[in-house]
């Protein structure tokens, strides 16, 4: 599997300045982001791991859906 190589991740007016192309490789590297923290999720719902674990994961998650729909427009 390819190294995940971590961005900063911009504010939403980032977004909004950024071209297509540089969306769609943020937005490819964020699923990566999804889907490595998705192998270290955190067995106990209820320690404190699992609640930073699943705050970043919501982060991501609403990046994803905010850059989709920047696309589609």
């Amino acid at each position: 599997m390819a190294e995940i190589f971590y961005l900063p991740i911009p504010d939403e007016d980032e977004l909004y300045q950024m071209n297509s192309d540089e969306l769609i490789a943020l937005l490819e590297n964020l699923n990566m982001q999804i889907d490595k923290l998705n192998e270290e999720e955190p067995e106990d719902m209820m320690s404190e791991e699992y609640e930073l674990w699943g705050d970043k994961h919501e982060k991501l998650e609403d990046l994803i859906e905010i850059i989709s729909e920047i696309l589609e427009q």
